[in-house]
């Protein structure tokens, strides 16, 4: 059960020890019931009185933190929305705007009412976690309702150990946070000195000295607090020199303290953070001071547990970056071998054993790789003339035997001048006869020469009307050329018009990508399976490997011919598929991870 005037105390300390708040009221009531009003200000001059109760009530009825921006136009925070419900969930994205954590005072599950906090915009602090803050003082007001009475009577203890726990969270690194709490403790608590040290491996080590941030010099002194303090760490007990006639406790290394150091009387506490003892604090005080009392003793333990678990996280955290691996590594093989973590170690036992089985055993290792059917021979039949295109029936697909017509060209213009030469040679040859008669011989040898040239135009323009027919040269089947919907098309002579293939021989095209190439070898065996007869495969052998690559999907590729052992019927030039050459056996796990493994070699060669 907490007080008004501890409550009071604690808002007063809280306020003054978190960054960037500018103002701040707290509302009580009676727990679970109130009604709830305004109990305290950290300004006079608080506004936003109509945001901050309607805060109020959102936060005490979800009992969850409520965070809202504040803009200095009063009439622009009516339309201000929640921007987090979550007790734990931190505010980043810090703009122009101030902003209103409004944090639920929860105690033994008791709603003793709210806190509100108003943060001034600080550019320099953008992770600054303002709900986090408030949060963190609310914690300490509930560990101060769990202290028994006794030992937070006054209001000067619980402001003692407000202040503690701000000087622990208020410097940047973990040893200024330590020798702020130590210096603190000796001023508050009239100590000659303060020391604090934790735990290293299996060493114990000074971590801080109270009015002394460089201390390394005095390596005597440092040596017998370390003594000191690993002596109460050993006994897992708070240790007072001098001690009573009836205590059974070692206090060697505190009177050799005490003897060569000057400190009368000495009280070390063991720090406890998760069940586990993590370190020490020393107090020592002169023969001028006041012995330890009984309840003093109990102020040290518990302003100790206090700040313990904030110091411990915070030297934890600003361990260098190998000590931190170390420190995993330590935990990691202690889950492993040590007790407990059954899951972890079941896990870790299957992982080794399928490792070691794919490093023994053998499997066949192939190489996949896309891969088209082609003919053995390919035909090309061409323009004879120039001309049009008259008639096309054949298509690409279509089965051909040997001088089946495919097109013909338009033939009207060798007709016409097939008519014109024919004429021409009947009018030379009725000269010719005359010529004969008349015993001309002179225009006998020129009609003669005349004759001979129409009958060569003639024959010459047959030949050509014999070439507008386009017959297919051998049996097979049509792979390229389509002229059905390009009747009336002109062509040029020499112009590819169709490719016909055999049906009886075929090789296969394989693109092996450039990262397996090297395993291959002319006479691999291997299996192709295409998209047209996936249930079926079909045994190749390695005829050729190309030595020239083409790039293609983002790799480079050689291309691989192989013969087919048998030829189906049913198979035609064009199907596409994907084959599979043998190369051996080989252990699994390296036909798993080979690639990653030339990769990985492949990036550290261009790195270094």
């Amino acid at each position: 059960m907490i007080t008004p005037s501890q409550v009071k105390v604690w808002f007063s300390y809280a306020c003054q020890q978190m960054p960037g708040a500018e103002q701040a009221c707290i509302y009580l009531g009676e727990p679970d019931k109130g009604p709830f009003r305004l109990f305290d200000t950290f300004s006079d001059s608080f506004t936003h009185n109509e945001l901050i109760h309607s805060n109020v009530d959102a936060a005490m009825k979800r009992r969850k933190s409520v965070v809202t921006r504040v803009d200095a136009d009063p009439l622009a925070n009516e339309n201000n929305q929640l921007l987090a419900v979550n007790a734990v969930q931190a505010v980043t994205d810090i703009n122009s705007r101030n902003y209103l954590v409004t944090t639920p005072l929860l105690i033994d599950r008791q709603l003793y009412g709210a806190v509100s906090v108003e943060f001034k915009h600080d550019p320099a602090a953008k992770t600054q976690d303002f709900l986090k803050q408030v949060e963190t003082a609310i914690r300490w007001l509930q560990f101060l309702s769990l202290v028994d009475s006794g030992s937070y009577a006054s209001t000067g203890d619980a402001a003692l150990a407000l202040q503690i726990t701000a000087r622990a969270l208020s410097e940047d690194a973990s040893t200024a946070a330590a020798t702020a709490v130590v210096t603190e403790l000796a001023t508050r608590l009239s100590c000659e000195r303060v020391s604090i040290g934790f735990r290293e491996g299996r060493e114990l080590k000074l971590f801080a000295l109270s009015h002394s941030a460089r201390y390394e010099a005095r390596q005597n002194l440092i040596k017998r607090i370390e003594a000191a303090i690993e002596e109460a760490v050993d006994q897992r007990e708070t240790l007072v020199y001098p001690a009573g006639d009836n205590s059974m406790v070692m206090l060697q290394a505190h009177e050799e303290l005490a003897r060569n150091h000057g400190g009368q009387f000495i009280c070390t506490v063991p720090l406890m953070h998760a069940d586990e003892v993590t370190g020490g604090v020393i107090f020592e005080r002169t023969r001028a001071a006041a012995e330890f009392s009984h309840e003093t003793i109990e102020l040290c333990e518990q302003l100790a547990a206090l700040f313990a678990p904030i110091l411990e996280y915070r030297r934890l955290h600003d361990r260098p970056l190998p000590a931190k691996a170390k420190e995993l590594m330590k935990s990691s093989v202690s889950g492993v071998f040590g007790r407990g973590h059954l899951g972890l170690k079941f896990a870790l036992a299957m992982s080794v054993l399928i490792v070691v089985s794919l490093s023994l055993v053998q499997w066949e290792y192939r190489i996949s790789a896309n891969s088209v059917l082609e003919g053995t021979i390919e035909r090309v039949i061409t323009a004879p003339e120039e001309g049009y295109i008259k008639d096309a029936p054949a298509r690409p697909g279509d089965l051909v035997s040997a001088l089946q017509t495919l097109a013909t060209l338009d033939d009207r213009d060798l007709q016409l001048e097939k008519l014109k030469w024919t004429g021409k040679q009947k009018q030379v040859s009725k000269e010719y006869r005359e010529a004969l008669a008349s015993r001309d011989r002179s225009q006998i040898g020129i009609l003669r020469a005349q004759l001979d040239q129409a009958s060569a135009q003639i024959e010459i323009l047959d030949k050509k009307l014999e070439r507008t027919v386009i017959t297919a040269p051998i049996n097979g089947i049509i792979v390229s050329g389509d002229f059905t919907r390009a009747l009336g098309s002109p062509v040029e002579r020499g112009q590819i018009l169709y490719k016909v293939s055999p049906l009886d021989g075929y090789r296969v095209l394989l693109d092996v990508n450039e990262t397996d190439i090297a395993e291959l070898s002319v006479g691999m065996t291997g299996e192709l399976t295409l998209s047209a007869a996936a249930e079926d495969t079909f045994e190749i052998i390695v005829d050729k490997i190309t030595p020239v690559s083409v790039p293609g999907e983002g790799a480079n590729f050689f291309q691989v011919e192989a013969s087919l052992v048998e030829t189906p019927e049913f198979l035609r030039p064009g199907m596409q598929g994907v084959g599979k050459i043998e190369i051996g056996q080989r252990r699994l796990l390296w036909i798993w991870t080979h690639k990653f493994v030339d990769w990985l070699r492949l990036q550290l060669w261009s790195w270094w």
